[in-house]
């Protein structure tokens, strides 16, 4: 047998680098401390964050399977359901909010779509580009839809779906959910509704609810880091799903083939057949811990420690003088609260003076 072998000092000295070795690259990474309690990136509880430094697991071992699992039963637990389609795309939660509406939506297919600040207006432009008919019922800043308003839209336009945004963090609204199933069944619409700032903060109670699809994403409540967004599909939006005449056009956030990745549709005894993409295994495990976290403390009692803080918080802001943004109190979302800037000041001063202090 002929083995080719490559003297490196020749072949290394035949490439003429064009680009000197960049400097900031030339010394180890340093950040400073922060206590980040921003609507983006928050603390992630030390569990989580700690989980970043296991040993990595083969995707296709069981231990790896295993994980996947998992989370898949801790985000029925935060959410409250049993459905059997439940996972964690992964991504931001603009990946969940896009895979969500990417599998309902055909073309042509009506979208209800309550728009309250910047979440819904996105959600509003995502389904315009996947060829829904996207209608829109609008609410000023800084207030909420109610259920004969929400209704009356229903019974008005008959929509195939109705997308609400449960903590519009845009403006510190929290947006009801109660009731909101009930009317989805009565017009024959499938709910969708993007819990991202109200999940492991205010309870969700997906199947009480009769809500039919949710996402969210991996950090702020559930207190893990950004990477990973689960979401999880009631049986009748699963019917919608596999009743289209079209495949969905993403193919990283199809639900059917994400179901066999994540072993709901294909027997963990064949793991070389359900795979389909690479996991980042240590974004599972931080998101894992993250849940088991929450179990260990207890849902019930993660939504009474948010809404204690809450409480605190605004009783010492109004202290201060500070002005809610949200007039009615009922209305105001736990995990992000918007206060307005007082007269004559900078509210970009303040908010550095926060960062750094």
């Amino acid at each position: 047998m002929h083995v080719s072998c490559w003297n490196i000092n020749t072949s290394t000295k035949s490439f003429a680098l064009e680009y000197e070795k960049p400097e900031c690259l030339k010394s180890p990474l340093e950040t400073e401390s922060r206590l980040l309690v921003s609507g983006g990136a928050t603390n992630p509880y030390n569990r989580s964050f700690d989980a970043l430094r296991l040993p990595m697991l083969g995707m296709m071992e069981g231990p790896a399977i295993k994980v996947l699992s998992d989370i898949q039963d801790g985000i029925r637990y935060v959410l409250q359901t049993k459905n059997e389609y439940t996972l964690a795309y992964h991504g931001t939660g603009t990946a969940g909010m896009s895979g969500v509406l990417d599998n309902l939506i055909e073309p042509g297919d009506k979208i209800l779509i309550g728009v309250m600040g910047y979440w819904g207006n996105r959600v509003a432009n995502i389904a315009k580009r996947l060829g829904g008919n996207v209608v829109r019922m609008e609410k000023p800043s800084g207030s909420r839809f109610f259920l004969n308003e929400i209704e009356a839209e229903l019974q008005r336009h008959r929509p195939k779906l109705l997308f609400l945004v449960n903590g519009e963090s845009s403006t510190g609204v929290y947006q009801p959910i109660e009731g909101v199933g009930d009317l989805c069944y009565k017009y024959n619409c499938i709910t969708i509704i993007d819990v991202v700032a109200t999940v492991a903060q205010q309870p969700i109670n997906m199947d009480k609810n009769k809500i039919d699809v949710i996402y969210f994403n991996s950090q702020k409540g559930c207190g893990g880091i950004v990477g990973l967004s689960p979401v999880s599909y009631s049986p009748r939006a699963m019917s919608k799903i596999k009743r289209r005449q079209s495949l969905p056009r993403i193919y990283l956030t199809d639900i059917k083939e994400q179901a066999d990745a994540w072993y709901i549709t294909m027997p963990v005894e064949s793991p070389h057949e359900a795979w389909r993409h690479s996991f980042s295994i240590p974004t599972l495990y931080s998101l894992r811990e993250a849940l088991a976290r929450i179990v260990e403390e207890g849902i019930e009692n993660v939504w009474s420690r948010h809404a204690d803080t809450h409480r605190l918080f605004q009783a010492r802001a109004e202290k201060l003088g500070l002005e809610h943004f949200v007039p009615n109190p009922e209305d105001r979302l736990i995990g992000t609260s918007m206060f307005k800037v007082p007269p004559g000041k900078d509210g970009y001063k303040i908010e550095s003076y926060i960062l750094k202090k």
